[in-house]
């Protein structure tokens, strides 16, 4: 009977365990957001507008990133280790990650969401929202963020400027 205990609280830790570097994976979305917020303001404050252009504000993931990035719905994006120039977002890096679907990637990111993406109204009067999107268990779910330089609500809930936004949740079991 212990050993039957034992081995169940073994293989309960070993669940809880094997979650936690999926979880993990998902600051990574979470934290370059919040770089490209940043980014985004500084570029605004010297510029009176936003750009969905990444070298313009200095956005470029650390190698191995295994989100896509987009600052716009439309235009291209650029696989991680190529000169960033014109590009509006950046792919997973397919060095570290070649099991990536892109495509994928772009059809998970919700519709009403796709069409907030990028830079809305007029500036000095606009703002801009930027999406996230990665497979980081390998399964058919896909996480999903976003951050904005406004404030939202999200399924009646309300979101500030400058915070991250779980949409679609891939650890979630």
């Amino acid at each position: 009977m212990t050993c039957l205990l034992i081995s169940a609280l073994v293989v309960s830790s070993m669940r809880g365990f094997s979650r936690f570097p999926a979880s993990s994976r998902s600051s990574e979305a979470r934290s370059n957001l919040k770089w490209a917020f940043a980014s985004e303001r500084s570029f605004f404050a010297e510029k009176d507008t936003f750009s969905v252009v990444i070298n313009e504000i200095g956005f470029s993931p650390e190698r191995g990133n295994r989100y896509l990035y987009a600052f716009s719905s439309e235009g291209e994006l650029l696989e991680p280790g190529k000169p960033p120039i014109g590009h509006v977002g950046v792919k997973p890096d397919s060095s570290r990650h070649p099991h990536v679907d892109v495509a994928a990637l772009e059809r998970a990111i919700p519709d009403a969401l796709w069409d907030d993406v990028g830079i809305t109204g007029t500036c000095p009067e606009c703002s801009i929202t930027i999406v996230a999107a990665g497979n980081i268990d390998d399964d058919d779910t896909i996480d999903v963020w976003s951050i904005s330089t406004k404030d939202r609500t999200i399924d009646g809930t309300p979101v500030t400027a400058g915070t991250p936004w779980h949409h679609v949740d891939d650890t979630a079991k």
